[in-house]
């Protein structure tokens, strides 16, 4: 491979990436619908054709999006003992450059498309590997009931904002968080 080839291979790969950055950001910030190819690739400074090349659809950049921001790691890397401290402090900071997927989860359902992408997205990136973590015959309900507390905290505080979650969590409410996410794990 010459020497210009590489670079446009390096340039595409930036060009894609930014394409993908811009997406996530404009669609945690409002439903599919609304969120327009135009308005993202001019946030990432690239030309609208260029989705189709990268992505094949806007659906399809759309479910990109989704499956890098989900990352259940999060969830599953912390010791079982402190798992719902360490998920509440992570739901109630506001880590730099990382984009939250529940704005991206509770928009996709005014769309049927992106809310079936992000329901088979959700199962096998978030709760299935969740399940596996927790283990037991219950497994699976306790994944799930993480996930509706998970949901609710993040549509109060991101998408219909409540005072007691909005901005600086109070001591109480992450009190609140933690025993509640704790309890599940606990229990047997």
């Amino acid at each position: 491979m010459n020497e210009i080839q590489d670079i446009r291979k390096r340039d595409a790969a930036r060009t894609r990436e930014a394409i993908l950055v811009a997406a996530q950001q404009v669609f945690s910030t409002r439903p599919y619908g609304e969120a327009s190819l135009k308005e993202i690739t001019a946030q990432a400074g690239a030309n609208p054709a260029l989705v189709s090349r990268y992505f094949g659809s806007k659906e399809k950049l759309f479910e990109e999006a989704l499956r890098e921001v989900l990352d259940s790691g999060l969830l599953t890397g912390v010791p079982r003992k402190d798992f719902g401290d360490a998920v509440a402090r992570l739901f109630t900071s506001d880590p730099e450059g990382r984009i939250n997927p529940l704005p991206m989860l509770v928009f996709a359902a005014a769309d049927k498309g992106t809310q079936a992408i992000a329901v088979r997205l959700l199962r096998d990136s978030t709760l299935k590997p969740l399940e596996a973590w927790i283990g037991g015959h219950d497994a699976e309900a306790r994944a799930a009931q993480i996930m509706a507390i998970a949901t609710g905290f993040f549509t109060y505080r991101l998408v219909l904002p409540l005072a007691p979650f909005e901005g600086q969590v109070s001591p109480g409410v992450r009190t609140w968080l933690a025993r509640s996410l704790q309890m599940i794990i606990d229990a047997d």
